[in-house]
């Protein structure tokens, strides 16, 4: 009989032991932190057998929804049809949204048009993959051989082979020197 009481006890406070644990999971946080870690990232895009762009940054982190992010720099060389870099994109931070596909670079972004000489400078940088478009609302400078443009907003192809201002700024000519190839 003495058993039967002793295990009787023993069942009750275990469930009571087992009771507390539930409850402090049960006020646990959920951990929305990365999952992944990956250093010295490169990653290719392609459409078919053609090389699209090129993604590579120091550090990765990956989210359980989809999300990454890159705080150790990020640089995106886009390539044309026949395998040739045409533009490059470098910034300080970057991130995705697996939500609404987009990335956004951070921190010093430069374009630049490797065909046409043209650099954009602007500190957020917005491009849509599925797109093939760059775009902000923020301040910006294009330099090219000629013009050194300022403005507010823009859109441009993800190669940034032309472009829209939405609010242009004032814009300077520049002015070579004749001797500087001498």
């Amino acid at each position: 009989m003495n058993f039967k009481k002793f295990s009787i006890i023993s069942s009750i406070f275990l469930l009571c032991a087992c009771g507390g644990e539930t409850e402090k999971l049960s006020q646990m946080e959920e951990y929305d932190g990365p999952s992944l870690e990956s250093a010295d990232v490169v990653i290719e895009m392609s459409e078919g057998a053609l090389l699209k762009l090129v993604v590579t940054g120091n550090k990765q982190l990956t989210y359980k929804n989809g999300d990454l992010s890159f705080p150790e720099t990020i640089t995106v060389h886009f390539f044309n049809p026949e395998g040739d870099t045409t533009s490059v994109l470098t910034a300080q931070k970057g991130e995705y949204s697996a939500e609404t596909k987009l990335y956004k670079a951070t921190g010093d972004v430069v374009v630049s048009n490797l065909e046409k000489k043209q650099t954009l400078s602007t500190e957020e940088l917005f491009w849509e993959p599925e797109k093939d478009r760059i775009f902000t609302e923020r301040f910006f400078i294009i330099v090219t051989d000629e013009r050194l443009i300022k403005g507010e907003g823009l859109e441009a192809p993800q190669d940034f082979s032309s472009y829209q201002i939405k609010n242009p700024r004032d814009s300077e000519f520049i002015i070579k020197d004749s001797n500087e190839n001498n």
